[in-house]
């Protein structure tokens, strides 16, 4: 009985986190309230607040399922590239291709981001993270990723900074060309941003 009672309790947890990304996606973080939320997963309000305790804790689920669906996508595509080259262009081809599969965890993820503000003034890169989570982000990560193909003489002298801080703002601007036009072609500019930042770093 009391594994019955927590799998149903992991599925409503899980149901309301899932409403919780597309009312932030659609309405915006700051107009995402809980009773908003709550009307989106058919449930009342005390439900949420029961299953989460206040709408920070609900936030930390909502980060830790973007979380998790980035990182299913992309480490595997960049743990198979072998080289510092082919680690940034899976990267990229990843990334962008998740906005494809996940555009209203990409979009709650950014919301969250600009507009959360939890006790104490927590933003969302001071929220607690699954470990795995935290692993997972630094097998993917940018920096490490050009750190490492300038150490191995792959990629020229650069910033490791600078050139991710680059990636990340092509991506977000994929992200919002997509929601002003849904035909926007994401393989083609994938495709575009590969060449162009690996001819960046070349040495």
């Amino acid at each position: 009985m009391r594994s019955t009672e927590t799998f149903t309790e992991q599925a409503r947890r899980a149901q309301i986190t899932a409403c919780a990304i597309d009312a932030i996606a659609e309405l915006g973080y700051a107009l995402a309230s809980v009773r908003k939320i709550a009307d989106r997963a058919g449930v009342a309000m005390s439900v949420v607040l029961y299953h989460f305790g206040d709408k920070d804790s609900l936030i930390v689920s909502v980060v830790s399922e973007c979380y998790r669906t980035l990182f299913e996508a992309m480490v595997p595509a960049v743990d198979a590239a072998p080289t510092a080259a082919g680690k940034l262009e899976a990267h990229i081809r990843a990334h962008l291709g998740y906005l494809r599969t996940h555009p209203a965890h990409q979009v709650a993820i950014t919301e969250i981001g600009n507009g959360f503000r939890g006790k104490g003034g927590v933003r969302l890169w001071d929220l607690p993270v699954d470990r795995e989570h935290d692993e997972a982000r630094t097998r993917v990560e940018l920096e490490a990723i050009l750190r490492g193909g300038v150490e191995s003489g792959e990629f020229r002298p650069l910033t490791p900074a600078s050139i991710a801080s680059a990636v990340r703002g092509a991506i977000g601007t994929a992200m919002f060309s997509l929601l002003v036009d849904p035909a926007f072609d994401l393989d083609g500019y994938a495709d575009d941003l590969v060449d162009a930042f690996l001819r960046a770093c070349a040495p």
